[in-house]
């Protein structure tokens, strides 16, 4: 069964580098490409000046000539289709059409002017990452890698929302023969490091262990099974801020990073929290943001089954 990313595309780099991280998503999966142009929704308090049909046919036009050249960016061996679609904002238009076309994720960019160029969240970014009721993936400016994805990287700890992260980062590793990473990330002094005690941090095997105990019993054996079998690592960075933390990592071009939603996230929606978004400012890769309870998994789960359908 093909499935479908949504991407939130518009004439501009970060525009662009949307485009190649969903082509780098898609590239080697039965996963067809949904380009989307979001323009203004009709009505009187629509922003759009001035309310004349002249106008609207020429932003029609101009609105198509930027989905045509989306879709004439896009290689031969991934499958895309391009459509405008209407939102009282350019998040709602995405959040919509993700949902009526049956996407499992919406793909944006990150401004330009970030710590290190590489992430600044926008205003249509920033809605979405507090409110998608699907996995957000957001490229870092200057994007340009073409895939296929060689390693996810599942950050985790012990809070509310790992067994999401762990299960959709388990199962899409899977899916794609890629590399998976474990992390677990214990800041000095917080609660997180008081969680695993000296013995257990100094062996990776406190890793699976934490999968057990923040995921599942099952997630804790296929990752156990990964481990063995020479597709999964484990790791445990540690430091004072997050970004002292994540020095400890080194990247792969074709990487991306799978973080979960804030405690604050209802059911269902997505919320980028504290420790997620400083890592928007230290890492190189893509990061994907999962929404609360979006695998359908639970702590006490015995069988990781139900991610499997909704993968990245």
């Amino acid at each position: 069964m093909t499935r479908r990313i949504l991407v939130g595309y518009v004439a501009t780099d970060y525009g662009r580098d949307a485009l190649n991280l969903a082509i780098a998503l898609a590239r080697g999966q039965d996963i067809e490409l949904q380009v989307a142009v979001v323009a203004p929704q009709d009505g009187p308090y629509a922003g759009v000046y001035p309310h004349d049909r002249g106008y609207a046919s020429i932003l029609e036009e101009q609105l198509g000539q930027w989905l045509q050249g989306a879709l004439e960016m896009i290689p031969d061996d991934v499958a895309a289709v391009g459509q405008v679609v209407r939102g009282e904002s350019e998040a709602e238009g995405l959040i919509q059409a993700a949902e009526e076309l049956d996407c499992f994720m919406i793909v944006v960019g990150a401004r330009e002017g970030g710590v290190l160029r590489r992430y600044r969240v926008g205003s249509v970014a920033a809605a979405l990452l507090h409110s998608s009721p699907v996995p957000v993936a957001l490229a870092p400016h200057g994007y340009r890698q073409s895939g296929p994805i060689s390693r996810i990287t599942c950050m985790f700890g012990p809070k509310p929302g790992a067994v999401d992260v762990i299960g959709l980062s388990v199962q899409a590793a899977r899916r794609r023969s890629a590399g998976l990473r474990l992390v677990s990330l214990l800041l000095v002094g917080n609660q997180d490091e008081e969680q695993l005690d000296d013995s257990t941090r100094a062996m990776n095997l406190g890793v699976l262990q934490s999968v057990t105990r923040y995921g599942n019993e099952r997630l804790g054996e296929t990752a156990q099974e990964m481990v063995e079998a020479g597709t999964a690592s484990t790791q445990v960075v540690t430091g004072k801020t997050v970004d002292y933390a994540m020095d400890e990592l080194d990247w792969e071009a074709e990487e991306v990073a799978v973080v979960g939603s804030s405690r604050m996230a209802a059911r269902g929606r997505l919320f980028l929290g504290s420790t997620a978004a400083k890592m928007l400012r230290s890492i190189p890769v893509p990061m994907v943001v999962v929404p609360a309870g979006y695998t359908g998994l639970s702590t006490h789960t015995a069988e990781a089954g139900p991610a499997e359908e909704k993968t990245p």
